[in-house]
């Protein structure tokens, strides 16, 4: 039986709930969490150790311990029941979910690991720059919300998009696999539509 990918905005046809370019791109995710595990425990290691003898003193207990990194921990609790094998989840109705689920945790596992970006001098200034570079190649759906979400303060889904595209307010920039946009276009009918609900 053949079928849309259930990935959000995938329309490559699949006999499984996800198509063998989604499956490859969990299959990547799913590699990089042995890695994040070993790091995760170095990362709620080093917190540990770094917290104050005898508790931090003020009103803790003597000897009391510093509360550990839960995020981290969390975390590496999340990943340890994650399975291995991306050709296995793609039989699951749920795929897409768990696919967008597990990919969240790693980014949050290597965010944890990495720690924050620095924040720069200017920010007002910084924020301004990132706002007036629009890329000019297209985007995927997923990497074009994060890009509106962080660079604009703007929240576009994929539903939006594809109702955009049928009341050909928006084209897509490729004709086959997964849809592409250019995010100038997107940019400037988002920021339409919120003016819009802003007035309203």
């Amino acid at each position: 039986m053949s079928m849309e990918c259930t990935t959000d905005d995938c329309r490559n046809m699949t006999s499984a709930y996800l198509c063998t370019q989604c499956v490859s791109d969990l299959q990547s995710w799913l590699d990089r969490i042995p890695i994040l595990l070993v790091e995760l425990r170095v990362t709620i290691a080093r917190q540990d150790n770094v917290r104050p003898a005898g508790g931090g003193g003020g009103g803790s207990k003597p000897g009391s311990a510093a509360p550990l990194n839960f995020d981290a921990w969390q975390l590496q609790e999340n990943l340890r029941t994650v399975g291995k094998d991306a050709k296995a989840y793609a039989h699951d109705e749920h795929a897409a979910g768990s696919a967008w689920m597990i990919e969240g945790w790693c980014r949050e596992a290597e965010l944890l690991i990495s720690g924050p970006e620095p924040e720069p001098a200017n920010t007002g200034h910084a924020r301004a720059r990132l706002e007036s570079e629009v890329p000019k190649e297209p985007m995927q759906t997923r990497e074009l919300k994060v890009w509106l979400k962080v660079t604009h303060g703007l929240e576009v889904t994929g539903e939006q998009l594809r109702q955009w595209v049928h009341r050909k307010k928006l084209e897509r920039a490729n004709d086959d696999g997964r849809p592409t946009y250019y995010p100038a276009v997107v940019l400037a009918i988002a920021r339409n539509q919120d003016t819009a609900m802003t007035n309203n």
